[in-house]
């Protein structure tokens, strides 16, 4: 790795597992100093000290990102303890697969608080900073359902719709301050605790780990609002890119 990410400050949600794991690590290997977040304390706590041992600067925080003033809270010490967050991946969320009529109100309530009003929250703690130091990326993702509907998905198709319009028009707010605002899908299957409980046999045969998409996201940490810029991000064509030189 190069150190592209030296002297960022970047924090990641759903840090634990899967594509939030992955993406920690590639960031702490860049040179950033990462604050990962996640409610599983232990899973999180051992990432980072995972990075640490490889030579990171990673710190964990348990966080429940349905708690609006923990989440305020959590993002108020981390810019104190840093001094800025100059980026910020919204990763967390969970899934679940119910008919409408079966979908009871707290697994609606429950699915949208986690995928669409955690980066919500989390945008809302770290705008006014970015904006101050006219200096930002900030990385939602998202996935297929975000732009097309699913056999009973439709919490989860919801929220992530949500996700892309919430996006789509932050990047406008955002973008007279230099900041970077662009959703980001796998653009491949990728092997997940999520994916575990998703994926069928064919879909299995072909996933990739999480590390193989996580330069996508290096590259998005290091746009501001004249690059890459108010998209909708598949992943793996653009690690594809990347590695071929084709990628700006």
């Amino acid at each position: 790795m190069s150190g592209r990410l030296a002297g960022k400050v970047a924090v990641v949600t759903g840090g634990a597992r899967g594509i939030g794991r992955a993406v920690v690590q590639a960031f702490a290997t860049e040179g950033a100093s990462v604050h990962a977040i996640d409610r599983f304390a232990d899973e999180v706590e051992a990432v980072a000290a995972a990075c640490r041992k490889a030579g990171g600067t990673v710190r964990a925080h348990a966080l429940d990102l349905r708690d609006a003033d923990a989440v305020a809270a959590g993002f108020a010490a981390i810019e104190s303890a840093a001094g800025r967050v100059d980026v910020l991946v919204n990763n967390a969320g969970v899934i679940f697969f119910k008919p409408l009529e079966t979908t009871t109100t707290e697994d609606w309530d429950t699915l949208i608080s986690i995928n669409l009003r955690g980066p919500f929250l989390c945008a809302r703690a770290v705008a006014a900073g970015m904006k101050a130091r006219r200096a930002g990326a900030i990385i939602n993702v998202s996935s297929n359902a975000g732009v097309r509907g699913g056999m009973d998905e439709t919490a989860y198709c919801a929220s992530k719709f949500g996700i892309e319009g919430f996006s789509r028009a932050l990047a406008i707010e955002m973008a007279p301050y230099n900041v970077s605002v662009n959703t980001i899908t796998p653009g491949h299957p990728v092997h997940t605790a999520m994916s575990e409980t998703t994926y069928g046999a064919a879909q299995r045969l072909i996933w990739k780990d999480p590390a193989e998409i996580a330069p996508a996201f290096v590259h998005l940490a290091l746009q501001d609002a004249s690059g890459l810029n108010d998209r909708y991000v598949r992943a793996w064509d653009l690690v594809q890119d990347l590695a071929a030189g084709r990628a700006a």
